[in-house]
């Protein structure tokens, strides 16, 4: 019997060796997070400063290692990766080709100044429990967000009358593929439109295929535009809003303290960038003055004004794209009837 015993002694070490080395292979994880910003960006820092607060939280045991410039995929593709767990995160918008209700991150003028988009958009938010409730459909989970800043259009040539949300502009404007909600919404500001990729716009707009863009903000219009611009209107159409997307999936699977660390980098990073978007967003604004792109930026009458129109006539044609449950819960949240 102790013979028997101590035959099996070796196995036994071979296993417990094979256990260790599968713990410590799992303790020192990497995770892969996607970006579509250029290094420089601020999105990309806010996407580094993410990953070197969980390595020193968990004392190097889970990583992140960015992939900035889209170099694993276009936004829309990356989306879907992270639903499938090949990619584990992205700091990115969310992509409503797969869930329509996710169009309700950039709804047309859902709100207008970034005191009341941090309402909706913070944790506990009425946009943000909505999305959070989308996105679980597709195994992921909302951890954070990046605040990007309020959205407006860039032009290569001045818009005649930017201001009145009734002119015929006479100018072709870029909406990203399937973005329905803002088609409607620049059909009724007077404008026509073309579906372009974010990877084909700077040749689209450099060629005059289109006149500018609309879905971007100060600081991307600077990043990827400021060489060929010639305007830009801060008509806060829509609030610009980066999610920190995990796999749901495989966050669940990590240990609980590295779950507890991602989570609330996450968490204070989202905070920290609240309290200085809108400080950003207008840094990028004097950039673009300074560089001699001529800034129209609607005021608050102005504002309130296209606001009504849009949700008066836009409203009603694109509330499938969020859902009427939505659409109500959005207007209880703007007290409008």
């Amino acid at each position: 019997m102790i013979k028997k015993h101590l035959k099996k002694l070796p196995t036994l070490a071979l296993a417990s060796a094979l256990s260790l080395i599968s713990i410590n292979s799992w303790s020192a994880d990497m995770m892969r997070l996607s970006a579509i910003e250029p290094p420089n960006s601020t999105v990309v820092q806010f996407a580094n400063n993410l990953s070197d607060r969980v390595s020193q939280s968990t004392e190097g045991e889970l990583k992140i290692k960015v992939y900035p410039s889209s170099q694993l995929g276009d936004w829309v593709e990356v989306h879907e990766q992270v639903m499938e767990g090949t990619i584990d995160l992205a700091v990115q918008p969310l992509s409503n080709s797969f869930n329509e209700v996710l169009a309700l991150q950039w709804f047309p003028y859902a709100a207008l100044d970034f005191e009341s988009c941090k309402k909706a958009f913070s944790k506990g938010g009425g946009i943000c429990d909505s999305l959070n409730e989308a996105v679980a459909e597709q195994d992921i989970q909302i951890l954070g967000a990046f605040v990007s800043g309020m959205g407006g259009i860039v032009y290569t040539k001045e818009a005649p009358k930017p201001r009145d949300p009734n002119a015929n502009q006479g100018l072709k404007i870029r909406v990203w593929p399937g973005g329905t909600t803002h088609q409607a919404l620049l059909d009724r500001l007077g404008y026509q439109t073309a579906p372009i990729p974010w990877s084909d716009l700077y040749t689209a707009m450099q060629t005059g295929v289109v006149d500018g863009a609309i879905g971007a903000t100060p600081e991307l219009a600077m990043n990827n535009f400021a060489d060929i611009a010639k305007m830009w209107v801060q008509n806060n159409d829509h609030f610009e809003v980066s999610f920190i997307a995990v796999n749901k999936p495989r966050f669940d699977a990590l240990p609980s303290s590295q779950r507890r660390a991602l989570a609330k980098a996450a968490s204070d990073l989202s905070d920290e960038r609240f309290d200085v978007a809108e400080q950003e967003h207008n840094k990028f604004l004097q950039q673009m003055r300074d560089k001699g792109i001529k800034v129209v930026e609607l005021n608050k009458v102005e504002l309130q004004s296209v606001a009504k129109a849009v949700r008066q006539d836009v409203w009603p044609k694109i509330q499938n794209e969020i859902g009427a449950d939505n659409m109500q819960k959005l207007k209880q949240a703007l007290n409008i009837q």
